[in-house]
């Protein structure tokens, strides 16, 4: 860089620095900041998309003293330089318009390389075109879907380009990718030399999903470790849960039980492949994984608690009305396969850690059903726990979407003062992938809790079958001899 490239630079930023350093806490006007914020994070996309294109004019040009000094730098690890020139070269010379899209700030770093990874994953049968507009679909949703709900958008654009292929495609992917994880399991217990040993491992996906459910009904809850001054993170419980989990096995044989019966694994599946075995399944609570074969579900069944729910076909009673306060396992479950963790916007809690929240207090005449449950971690539950000495417009509000029947979070007055409802990003994902994606710009929800209405299925009330039924009639391809 010329010394005049250089100087241009620094007064741009000193510039920046000298509008920030005016500003007082007093007097700042809140959209002001936000000017700032905004014009700093586009210039850093445009730094970062400008230092990716150097880097590969670099590599054109057999510059190799320019890619041995990223290779050496301090400033990153390898593994980052190495994926630093990766990323530059697919975005020059695979996917020009994320490229585009990032060297006029119109996206982040983050989410250009999330973009690119999961197009890395599209079928290589697919042709240029195809991939220019697998590009131009992904760059529709960078406004409102964050870098892991992009990847995952990117990996699965096939489903656009070709849905009939894709579908063949997946399963061929989800067979390979099964075998190779049991090929790849491991687990490998290392002393530190200080009076540990470290564990690391890797299982395949329903063997882990197995491993958990164990865990999770072990885990000591927070406040069993009052008496020891103790205040442990989740990992370090669930760390004592894997040795609780040995303890149990080595003294009694016996695995642990979670809320009155042994742990389980929710499942999601629609009713061809309950009842034909065929088809994909998929985990709750595991939004990064994209499902494991009827044939690995089917193993699993042999010797663990399998809770089906069925989509596009009936299920069990939900809707309790105020026979019960609290939520019924099945009710629960429906929670777990609609929200797949906490639902409060940005919040990464696992269905195993959240609990079930009537949205109209159940003191307040609410009652207990899916149209007034949201799932929640116990931090975002008492958030938004209705406090009845404080104005609505001071608290958090949720209401379901009288469409789709998904939860979303009006924020207080004091956090936006236009009080704009918002929703988690899964959610959006979920309905761009199913063809529907939400208007962010459309009219919010009602203020008040709307009665939803469970969503209409395929098949008609009349006739409609009971899953307990669906289960025995399909028992044959779900259990196994011996």
């Amino acid at each position: 860089m010329s010394d005049s490239m250089r100087e241009q630079m620094q007064r741009s930023i000193a510039a920046l620095w000298d509008a920030a350093l005016s500003l007082t806490t007093e007097d700042t006007p809140a959209d002001r900041l936000s000017g700032l914020v905004a014009a700093v994070t586009e210039a850093e996309a445009q730094l970062a998309g400008l230092r990716l294109h150097l880097l590969h004019e670099a590599k054109l040009a057999g510059a190799e003293a320019v890619i041995d000094g990223v290779r050496q730098s301090v400033r990153t690890t390898p593994a980052q330089a190495t994926a630093s020139l990766r990323l530059s070269q697919d975005l020059c010379d695979r996917f020009p318009l994320i490229g585009a899209a990032l060297n006029d700030g119109s996206i982040s770093l983050p989410q250009a390389d999330a973009i690119v990874t999961g197009l890395r994953k599209l079928p290589g049968r697919l042709t240029r075109a195809e991939l220019t507009l697998c590009e131009q679909e992904i760059l529709a949703h960078v406004d409102t879907l964050g870098p892991f709900e992009l990847r995952v958008l990117a990996a699965r654009l096939a489903e656009i380009i070709d849905p009939d292929q894709a579908h063949a495609d997946d399963g061929k992917r989800l067979a390979r990718e099964e075998a190779a994880a049991h090929r790849g399991r491991f687990l490998r217990l290392t002393p530190d030399y200080h009076g540990s040993m470290r564990i690391t491992g890797q299982l395949p996906v329903a063997d882990a999903a197995l491993l958990s459910a164990q865990l999770d009904a072990l885990m000591p809850d927070a406040s069993t470790y009052t008496a020891t001054g103790e205040a442990p993170s989740r990992d370090a419980r669930r760390a004592d849960a894997l040795v609780l989990l040995t303890q149990k096995a080595a003294n009694t044989g016996t695995l642990p039980i979670h809320g009155g019966d042994r742990p389980q694994v929710h499942v999601t599946l629609d009713l061809d492949t309950l009842t034909t075995g065929l088809g994909k399944v998929g985990l709750i609570g595991v939004n990064d994984v994209d499902g494991l074969t009827a044939g690995e579900v089917r193993r699993l069944a042999c010797d663990a608690g399998i809770v089906p729910v069925v989509l596009g076909g009936a299920s069990r009673l939900l809707d309790v009305g105020r026979t019960y306060r609290a939520f019924t396992p099945g009710l629960r479950a429906a929670l777990m396969q609609r929200d797949g963790g906490c639902a409060f916007p940005g919040c990464t809690a696992t269905p195993a850690c959240c609990e079930a929240h009537h949205i109209v207090p159940w003191w307040q005449g609410g009652d207990t059903q899916l149209g007034n449950g949201v799932l929640l971690c116990p931090h975002h539950h008492r958030l938004v726990e209705p406090d009845p000495l404080q104005s609505e417009a001071s608290q958090w509000q949720v209401d379901l979407d009288p469409v789709t029947g998904l939860p979303w979070f009006t924020p207080p007055r004091h956090i936006d003062p236009a009080r704009r409802p918002r929703q988690h990003r899964r959610f959006r994902l979920q309905q761009i992938r199913a063809g529907a994606p939400p208007d962010p710009d459309g009219d919010p929800p009602d203020t008040d809790p709307p009665d939803v209405d469970p969503p209409d299925t395929e098949l008609s009330d009349v006739g409609r079958p009971d899953l307990d039924d669906l289960i025995r009639r399909s028992a044959a391809i779900w259990t196994c001899d011996g």
